[in-house]
């Protein structure tokens, strides 16, 4: 996986998709703190931190959702 330069967009988490509830919280698996995120009719985009927490992989827990 490359590391995204300054945000990721998560197409099906939009608001217009289906998806119950919605999108409280984003954080980072190996970094301090949640990430800025914003959640529309059309995507759902996360700011990634300027410093990766791992060279090899990285885990977004999103949190808020019930997915059908």
């Amino acid at each position: 996986m490359v590391w995204p330069t300054d945000q990721s967009v998560i197409t099906f988490l939009a608001t217009g998709k289906p998806v119950q509830g919605k999108v409280e919280k984003v954080e980072m698996l190996g970094h301090a703190g949640n990430l800025e995120f914003t959640q529309d009719f059309e995507r759902l985009k996360v700011m990634f931190p300027a410093e990766k927490p791992s060279d090899y992989a990285y885990v977004l827990k999103i949190t808020g959702l019930k997915l059908k």
